[in-house]
């Protein structure tokens, strides 16, 4: 009788089967963690992208949109540092409804990050009171230079002609965004920037709102940030005693006739500046959102004649401010505490 035995175990062809079915099975999961590694890293860029264009959304809604509307480019490629990211880029940009709605903006919030370029998009519709309800800053407003590379009047019309202007960084650093003045010492190589009207604003319920540089120190600080009218009308800058003598307080005047000197100190550094005038004619200032104590003399004021406003100067030949300036705005009301902090709080468009 012929017996049969079988070989235990995997016969040579039987184990280079297996393990190359094991190997396959290593390679695959190993391609498989990789993929799931990558896609992380993906959502969470993606996520912090997506973060920074919510939050510039929101901003530009509450604060840069106007009724009716006005189309703009707040921003356009600004470079911006996001943990996490590269090449981050941001554009702002805010266009209009048909006329039937022209109450109503679209505000749009695109980021560009990382190599290749990949991009998140955030968009809303609001008007001028904003998604979330906040104050309308834009009410009253008659005459808004922005500076965002240009001297344009962003509600309307006549713009501003600068004269020995140069471009500067804003309050947060961005290029292109604000205007550096100079005060020479002669009028021809001094800066200013003029547009030729008052905007029919009267003595009375008036706010002027600048943001402020101080660049240099008390013994050679003096100039007029903002001025409507010549003759008689209203400025706001710094100085000693006047705007001509050196010193950082700052100081209101209606031209010739009042005068409001402040012990408050304009510091070094970007600042936020509101002159208020009430219904009585009285001026009163704010920095930084902060009401500023001081006393007036004079007589009673009067309104701005001329049919000029200047930016940097008092008048064409006088009392030049050097410093850089951003986000100028003339409004025909008074600004109560809860608009002055907003402005304050989203810093200059």
């Amino acid at each position: 009788m012929n017996r049969r035995h079988t070989q235990s175990g995997f016969t040579a062809v039987e184990l280079l089967i297996t393990l190359f079915v094991a190997a396959a099975f290593l390679v695959a999961g190993y391609q498989l963690f990789n993929v799931v590694i990558r896609d992380g890293g993906q959502t969470r860029a993606e996520s912090r992208a997506a973060n920074i264009a919510y939050d510039y959304m929101r901003k530009y809604t509450s604060t840069a949109v106007t009724v009716p509307c006005t189309e703009s480019t707040p921003l356009t490629d600004e470079v911006v540092a996001v943990e996490g990211l590269t090449n981050v880029n941001i554009s702002i940009t805010i266009t209009c409804l048909p006329d039937a709605v022209n109450s109503l903006s679209k505000v749009e919030a695109m980021v560009s990050y990382n190599t290749p370029q990949q991009t998140v998009t955030y968009a809303t519709y609001t008007n001028s009171a904003g998604a979330s309800g906040t104050a309308d800053v834009t009410n009253g407003l008659v005459a808004w230079w922005k500076m965002n590379s240009d001297t344009n009047n962003s509600i309307g019309t006549p713009n501003g002609v600068g004269t020995n202007i140069s471009s500067a960084p804003n309050y947060a650093g961005q290029n292109d965004m604000a205007y550096a003045f100079v005060n020479s010492g002669t009028a021809v190589n001094s800066s200013q920037i003029i547009t030729s009207s008052t905007f029919g604003l009267g003595a009375k319920n008036v706010a002027l709102s600048v943001w402020v540089n101080n660049t240099t120190t008390a013994s050679l600080s003096k100039g007029v940030f903002v001025s409507v009218g010549s003759g008689s009308g209203y400025s706001i800058g710094l100085g000693g005693s006047s705007f001509i003598t050196a010193g950082n307080n700052l100081i209101m005047q209606f031209d010739g006739v009042r005068t409001m000197v402040t012990t408050t100190q304009v510091p070094a550094g970007w600042h936020h500046i509101v002159m208020n005038i009430d219904a009585a004619g009285v001026p009163s200032a704010y920095l930084d959102g902060t009401p500023v104590a001081g006393t007036y003399s004079g007589a009673a004021p009067s309104t701005p004649s001329g049919n000029f406003s200047i930016i940097g100067a008092i008048s064409s030949t006088s009392s030049f401010f050097t410093g850089s300036l951003d986000d100028v705005r003339l409004y025909n009301r008074m600004l109560p505490q809860s608009d002055i902090s907003l402005l304050t709080a989203a810093g200059p468009m």
